[in-house]
Parts: C-alpha cells; structure tokens; sequence
C-alpha cells in the first residue's frame, strides 16, 4: 500500500544494497578457521548487522582466540577486501529500483560499516553516487540495533520517521529502524522469513518495494 507522506528511503548497505553477506561470511570462516574457530548458527544471527567492534568483541568473548586482536583485524579485512574486488556486486534489483526510486524520494546508505571498508567498495561499484546522504559507524556513537544511526539520517534530511521507510535484512537493523519511528521493509535472503517478523513489510526481492512505496 503507497503513502504519499513518504519522502525518504534509508537503506542498509550489506545484503540489501550490495550481495556481500555470503563474501562476509567467507572471509571471517576461513581467517577464523586458521585459530581453530568455527561459528554456528547463533554466532552468524548475532554477527549479522553488527559493527566491525561488535563483531571482534563476540568473537573474543566468546572464543578468545591466541592472537592479537588488532592483527586478527587486519587479516581479516585484508582477506575480505581481495574477496570484494573479486566478486562484489549490487544485489539483483537494486540498480533498476534505484532508478525508480530517485525520481521521488531522498535515498540514504545507513551501515554499520566503518569508513574505510565503505571507502573500499566506493572504488569498486561507485556506491555513494547511488545517494544523497551515507552514514557509516564513525558518524554515530551507538550503532544498530540502536536508532542513533537511522535517527541522524532523518535529522540530516529534515524528517519525520513518518516521512521515512527503512530497508533492513538483519535483526538489529529491524530494531534500529523501529526505534527511530520508521516503518520498516525486510529483504528476505540474509536471514529466514520468520526472523524478519518485527518488519512492517517483508519482501523477497527489491523489485516488490514499487509495491509498497
């Protein structure tokens, strides 16, 4: 059902906007199989839409593995980055929804990515031309599931959250948008259907969002 007050889309970024959760996934499987680590389900549920702090906090909490943590770090994105120059793209529907989108409503990037990895894959598909606004976890102290991130995109646009729809495919990004005010949209594919419930709407494909605004 279209509402006519809308007058912004914020997007997250991983498995929404770029098909990047599989080559997370990936990258943190085989550098954390080199220290004898191996999630389950529950780790990766958790893990999903969380900041690169929340992320090594788990796992050394959880695990602590014998090696720095700093340098735990570097592997890792050293490792994700050749993977993203590899076989990073926009997830199926995004480019042509975009088009639609652009000619009615402000569009936001609202990560939980810090700058430098957002800077990275800046330089491999142009993903900042695709906005009028990017937040990344430098430009809020508290990150999702709080609503701070999805709250300064509002601010920064002059909005409402009822002038405002989020599109989320992780748990805390459901949260943070809910908490904020904002209506919510839950991309199917991260995660199953059933843990997507909290959202507004729940599509399986980006085309469907005409549907909706």
């Amino acid at each position: 059902m279209k509402n006519n007050s809308i007058k912004a889309i914020l997007f997250d970024m991983d498995g929404v906007v770029i098909d990047s959760e599989k080559l997370y996934s990936q990258s943190e499987t085989n550098v954390l199989s080199n220290y004898g680590i191996k999630f389950d389900d529950s780790d990766w549920q958790f893990v999903k839409g969380c900041t690169e702090k929340q992320f090594y906090d788990h796992v050394y909490l959880k695990y602590n593995p014998q090696v720095p943590r700093k340098e735990l770090i570097i592997e890792c994105r050293e490792f994700l980055k050749k993977l993203f120059s590899k076989k990073l793209e926009y997830m199926e529907g995004f480019k042509e929804i975009h088009l639609y989108l652009k000619k009615k409503f402000k569009l936001a990037l609202v990560t939980s990515t810090g700058p430098e990895l957002v800077s990275h894959i800046d330089k491999l598909l142009d993903i900042r031309n695709n906005f009028n606004l990017v937040i990344t976890s430098l430009d809020t102290q508290a990150h999702k599931p709080s609503p701070d991130p999805y709250i300064k995109a509002m601010n920064s646009f002059g909005l409402l959250p009822n002038q405002c729809i989020v599109v989320e495919d992780s748990i805390q990004g459901i949260k943070s948008g809910k908490a904020a005010g904002c209506r919510v949209i839950a991309l199917e594919g991260s995660l199953e259907k059933d843990l997507l419930v909290d959202a507004d709407y729940i599509i399986s494909n980006l085309y469907e969002m005409q549907k909706i605004v």
